[in-house]
Order: structure tokens, then C-alpha cells, then sequence
């Protein structure tokens, strides 16, 4: 099973909503290649999906009109995912960011940008911004998976190591198996960093988010320096927020954007 869309879905979901479709930009690096989708013109929005996931996790908010005529959206596919390669998983976080900062700034879009990192994408922006604070302007982080305590490995994780389970799974989803099981250590290598990350922030949580527990937006809270980051807490909202709840995350990129 993939869970990217096909290139005609894709044509047909901009054309309905009267916008044109994506510019696609391919960066080659050390490692192979970074993928990401391009639309609109402004100040730089970087989308970075979840586990597993593509470009095309924030295709409601790329084919946005009223973000289109305001910013620059680009949105990537991780290592590991989408149209990106190798093929394999990145277990690294500090390698995720570097790879997808340098292919963003390849791209040619301004920087500083706004970065929003769904799930697993959260630390991952946050380690970015971290590694590369000139790059990064504002975050907004949607059901971030943060907090290493909180990091539990689920029975249908151990599942996916059995070889002939394995065997059946897609691309998408062995390679999501393989960075789930590494991210305790590698968000506990993030921890101490959180603290110098002097860059405002939105986290957004669904009080209903069965998949990442909602304790990882009071942890970035308390890790981020004081005063950066607003909690904004959605009644009745799950963990799949940039499908189901699209609308708030394009409110929280407006927000930082407004001068302060």
C-alpha cells in the first residue's frame, strides 16, 4: 500500500480548487536526492510530514489560495519516503535536517521560513532549527512527537521486525518501522537543544490524539525557552491534523508571519 497520492489526484485537487499545480524540485546531495513540491510566491512556508507520509500530507494547505497569494509553500519528502532517496530509512534526525534544509536552500526559496513538522516531523524541524537557526523563522509544530519518556514502542512494531511481516509491508511502511524504533535515543540526543531554540512557536494538539500522547505538547512547552512557545489545544480533534484540521495550522503560519 503507498500513501502518496497519484500524480493525477494531484492535478485534479489543485485544478478543483482553481490553483496550478506544483513545481516539483529534485536536490542531489552526498546521500542521493531530496524531493520536495513547490507553490505560490512570497515569504518561504516549509511542510514536513509524519511517519509514514509524502509531500502530499499538506496538499489542502498548498492549494490554498489565500496562502498562495501570501507565501511561498513548499513542502518535501522525507528520507525514506516519497520520491526521496536512497530508499532506505534515516534514522537520524541531525541527518533528516541537514539533507531537507540544504535541498530547501537549493531550491532557491528565501530563508528564513516558517517550518511545520507533523508528528515525527516535529523533531525534525526542531533539530533543524536548532542545527541552522539563520534558516528559521518561526515553528509550528503539530502533534509533535518530543518527548523521549513518552517514546513507547507499540506491539505492531516489534510485529513489523518478524521477516515474512516484513516482507509484505510497503516501502513506506518498513521504513517507518525502522525510524520509530531509534527516535527515544535520537530525541534524547535533541533534548539539550531545545533550550537555546530562541525562535517563536505553535504547537498544536488534538485533546483526542490516540496515536501521540497530548503530554508532548506540555513537554515542549517546558524544554523551550520562556515565552517562545503558545500551546494552542484542539477540543475533539485526533492526531491527524493536517487532513482533519488543516485550517488551524494555516492560522498558526499567518500568526507568526504578522509582525510582532
Amino acid at each position: 500500500m503507498s500513501l502518496q497520492m497519484a500524480e493525477e489526484e494531484i492535478q485534479a485537487h489543485f485544478s478543483s480548487r482553481g490553483q496550478p499545480a506544483p513545481v516539483y524540485f529534485e536536490h542531489q546531495d552526498a546521500e542521493g536526492s531530496v524531493f520536495l513540491a513547490r507553490t505560490g510566491a512570497g515569504p518561504t512556508v516549509v511542510f514536513m510530514h509524519g511517519s509514514p507520509g509524502s509531500w502530499d500530507a499538506f496538499v489542502h494547505l498548498l492549494s490554498d489560495a489565500e496562502l498562495n497569494a501570501r507565501f511561498t509553500l513548499v513542502s518535501v519528502d522525507r528520507p525514506g519516503f516519497g520520491r526521496t532517496r536512497p530508499k532506505g530509512a534515516e534514522v537520524s534526525i541531525e541527518v533528516q535536517a541537514r539533507r531537507i534544509r540544504d535541498a530547501v536552500k537549493a531550491s532557491g526559496v528565501a530563508l528564513p521560513a516558517i517550518w511545520v513538522g507533523h508528528s515525527l516531523g516535529g523533531p525534525v524541524v526542531a533539530r533543524l532549527a536548532a542545527d541552522f537557526p539563520d534558516s528559521v523563522s518561526g515553528m509550528v509544530l503539530v502533534a509533535p512527537s518530543m518527548d523521549p519518556n513518552l517514546e513507547k514502542r507499540q506491539w505492531y512494531n516489534w510485529v513489523g521486525k518478524f521477516p515474512l511481516v516484513r516482507w509484505g509491508l510497503s516501502r513506506e511502511w518498513r521504513n517507518s518501522n525502522d525510524e520509530i524504533f531509534p527516535l527515544k535515543g535520537e530525541l534524547e540526543l535533541l533534548q539539550p537543544k531545545l533550550a537555546g531554540l530562541q525562535v517563536p512557536c505553535v504547537v498544536l494538539q488534538g485533546d483526542r490524539d490516540d496515536l501521540v500522547p497530548k503530554e508532548n505538547a506540555d513537554y515542549v512547552k517546558r524544554e523551550l525557552p520562556p515565552g517562545v512557545v503558545e500551546l494552542r489545544i484542539l477540543e475533539g480533534a485526533n492526531h491527524f491534523l493536517p487532513w482533519t484540521r488543516p485550517e488551524e495550522i494555516k492560522r498558526a503560519v499567518q500568526d507568526l508571519a504578522e509582525p510582532r
